[in-house]
């Protein structure tokens, strides 16, 4: 039986000032990180406020990515 590995992370959104989640992911999996990116940008670019980031799913929350309108998803 192989083990199956996984990264939990949460894409979060702040729209006014807190942030807030949205769904949780398993980062290993690249289908789902390319899915869930490309939705969060698109969601992005309709809503003028709107920032997003990828997190740890843990008590710490530390921040992987970022994404804002005018730089897109960078590594924080």
């Amino acid at each position: 039986m192989s083990a199956t590995r996984t990264k939990p992370v949460k894409l979060q959104v702040n729209d006014s000032g807190s942030w807030r989640n949205v769904i949780r992911f398993d980062a290993a999996d690249d289908a789902q990180c390319v899915a869930i990116t490309e939705a969060a940008a698109t969601l992005g670019r309709a809503a003028s406020r709107a920032t997003f980031r990828i997190a740890m799913d843990d008590a710490l929350q530390l921040p992987l990515l970022h994404w804002t309108r005018e730089k897109g998803w960078v590594e924080s």
